[in-house]
């Protein structure tokens, strides 16, 4: 047993690393660490970076489309009635019982436009239009095929039973079904049936 704890006790003095082995072994390990803690850095660094800058060009993306958006949102007036959009206005009213149609051309043209614009008339004896705007007086349609608003009077209305159809004030935009003689007069205002209200032009 002596034996054995000598040579053990040799093996153990001979294999001791000097001090300057020591320094050395203890210098390698601290710049290996040095070396991971940088590199750990550098990555967290750098993404830290790369989602900084995804953020700030999100966020300039972002207001630009807002910005855009807020724009668009100025330019729109959707309560705004204007007539200057059409290409003529067709108005009919009863006048001491007798059915008036006339029509209003928007611009100047010739009056061999405004013949062929009633011959048109006259020949239409089904269409389509939307409800745009209605006011105590008189309901405005523009035609789905053409450039026409469509006024019609209350004393038509009142003759067609065309307010008991439905609320105006809540269906602007509804399609309606026009029929006309063919002198082109109305003969009836058709709203849609109940529950599928239609808002496109066929």
């Amino acid at each position: 047993m002596n034996e054995l704890e000598q040579a053990y006790s040799n093996a153990k003095r001979q294999q001791r690393m000097s001090t300057k082995q020591t320094r050395r072994l203890k210098r390698i390990t601290r710049l290996a660490n040095r070396k991971q803690t940088r590199q750990f850095w550098l990555r967290t660094t750098g993404w830290a970076t790369s989602c900084c800058a995804i953020a700030l060009i999100g966020s300039l993306s972002l207001q630009n489309t807002l910005n855009d958006f807020e724009l668009f949102l100025t330019n729109v007036k959707p309560t705004e009635f204007n007539t200057e959009q059409y290409q003529s206005i067709e108005t009919h009213n009863l006048v001491e019982g007798e059915y008036l149609t006339t029509i209003q051309q928007q611009k100047q043209q010739l009056d061999s436009s405004l013949e062929g614009a009633k011959a048109t008339l006259n020949q239409i004896h089904q269409s389509y239009g939307k409800l745009i705007h209605s006011e105590e007086g008189a309901w405005f349609i523009a035609d789905c095929k053409n450039e026409t608003l469509i006024e019609v009077r209350k004393s038509v209305l009142d003759e067609l039973g065309a307010p008991r159809l439905l609320d105006t004030q809540q269906n602007q935009g509804l399609l309606l079904a026009l029929s006309r003689n063919n002198k082109g007069q109305l003969l009836k205002i058709a709203a849609p049936i109940k529950g599928k209200n239609l808002y496109a032009c066929p």
